[in-house]
């Protein structure tokens, strides 16, 4: 593991980028304390095993209720069916006014 200041992070960046491309992990200090860390990333899959082991034991504790429906926000986003035209927020909002 290398530890390396921001300064002189900055003004060899691409040189610090080709160490971690080799597989060297980066320590960046600030004032002698660490304040970040590069490293190659993890491969997806192993993010998500991680990330379903931390989800199942918060529902198993009882932290965590899960969800009932799969549901995707930004699908739910793009359906432009759903999306209230400017001109119908615009009479909705003047409405509210005048209560």
């Amino acid at each position: 593991m290398l530890s390396v200041g921001i300064r002189e992070l900055k003004s060899h960046l691409s040189q610090y980028i080709d160490l971690v491309k080799k597989g060297e992990n980066i320590v960046i200090t600030e004032h002698n304390k660490i304040v970040a860390e590069i490293k190659i990333p993890q491969p997806q899959s192993s993010i998500d095993k991680n990330l379903k082991k931390v989800f199942n034991k918060l529902v198993a504790d009882g932290t965590m209720i899960p969800p009932k429906q799969k549901t995707h926000i930004s699908s739910n986003r793009k359906n432009k069916k759903n999306l209230i035209k400017r001109s119908e927020w615009w009479n909705i909002y003047q409405d509210s006014k005048e209560d």
